[in-house]
């Protein structure tokens, strides 16, 4: 028997990235952001609540970097989360390389990818930004032999609102298309 919940969002956990980008005088900024979502096969969207200084910077520049977060990273992660960039310089957080985007790149990332921000649409409480993926790089350790990223080496880290909590992806337990060919009723 289900209990309704009222109306709460049940998609939990999603990814945890680091956003990366420079303000108007070059200053690098980082948030972390665990609320993103993929809109097809070449845009993703960010969701940032309206009073974070984040968001200032993000309609000037149109630029950032989203950084995929792993376990050797969380404790920085977790930081530039909960201190803001109005009042807190974070720069010197993460060592990074500046992308052919100008943007920042976290060197202990694994896979970056540098975005152009198209749209934001905004709801009482948050900017929703439609990011383009201009380039996205990854570090030769976490590919394939095929040269595809590899989820099972790379293991990003998830966030759980609910709980509040940080996870690491597991095991693969089946290849998409193909277990379902299994299936019989």
């Amino acid at each position: 028997m289900w209990k309704n919940l009222g109306p709460v969002v049940a998609l939990y956990p999603t990814p945890t990235v680091v956003v990366g980008m420079m303000d108007e005088y070059e200053k690098v900024n980082w948030i972390n952001i665990a609320h993103i979502g993929i809109i097809g096969l070449d845009s993703i969207m960010l969701s940032i609540g309206k009073l974070h200084y984040s968001n200032e910077i993000i309609k000037d520049k149109l630029m950032v970097s989203v950084n995929i977060v792993t376990e050797e990273m969380l404790t920085a992660t977790d930081f530039v989360g909960i201190v803001s960039g109005r009042n807190v310089d974070k720069s010197n957080v993460f060592d990074y390389t500046v992308g052919i985007k100008n943007v920042p790149m976290i060197n202990l990332s694994p896979v970056v990818m540098e975005c152009e921000v198209i749209d934001n649409y905004e709801t009482k409480n948050h900017n929703q930004y439609i990011l383009k993926i201009k380039h996205t790089h990854a570090k030769a350790e976490v590919l394939d032999a095929n040269g595809n990223i590899n989820y099972e080496i790379l293991k990003p880290i998830l966030f759980e609102m609910p709980t509040k909590s940080y996870f690491k992806t597991g095991d693969r337990v089946g290849h998409c298309w193909e277990i379902g060919k299994k299936f019989s009723k």
